[in-house]
């Protein structure tokens, strides 16, 4: 009975940390640019090859490289470098939709700076600043990520053959 109790003190503990360095972590953003081409393009192989994997067999070093030139060429305009101090330790990126609502299409964190919740911090600061917008998802059915998106008021919407999608409805739309 002692150990449960210790073990349970020891993970409320860790929790409580995690939430106040969460809470504390300070980071900035900044466009992205042509320098940051490679490490946008590692960070996201490192999300996103186990998933590409489990789906499609073996990674493919030109075929990925050619997508993600795709990739860059629709989406570079709206990617953000995650910095912390003068380190890049992430990027994101959300599309403005025609209708006026916004689908957030990567929040990728280079391995060191996962397992921190700095994702989550990211993900909560961009619902935010886009709270009077429904806010669209996908994420490969592999990933476990699908209960905070949950817990943070998302809906399951469509399941598709490789991905789920999700919508958070807007908080102005959602009061009428």
């Amino acid at each position: 009975m002692l150990r449960i109790g210790i073990f349970l003190f020891k993970n409320a503990t860790l929790a409580y940390k995690k939430e106040s360095i969460m809470n504390n972590f300070k980071y900035t953003l900044r466009a992205y640019t042509k320098q940051d081409y490679e490490f946008v393009y590692y960070t996201k192989k490192e999300a996103y090859k186990i998933y590409v994997e489990a789906n499609w067999g073996k990674w493919n070093e030109e075929q990925q490289r050619k997508m993600f030139v795709q990739f860059i060429d629709t989406y570079g305009k709206d990617i953000k470098i995650i910095m912390e101090a003068d380190k890049k330790i992430g990027f994101y990126h959300v599309e403005e939709l025609e209708n006026g609502d916004c689908e957030i299409g990567n929040i990728c964190i280079i391995p060191e700076f996962q397992g921190r919740g700095i994702g989550t911090k990211i993900l909560k600061d961009i619902l935010e600043t886009h709270k009077n917008k429904d806010i669209y998802l996908r994420y490969f059915k592999q990933n476990p990520v699908a209960k905070l998106y949950k817990r943070l008021g998302f809906e399951m919407i469509e399941e598709m053959p490789y991905h789920f999608k999700m919508v958070l409805k807007a908080k102005e739309k959602t009061k009428e």
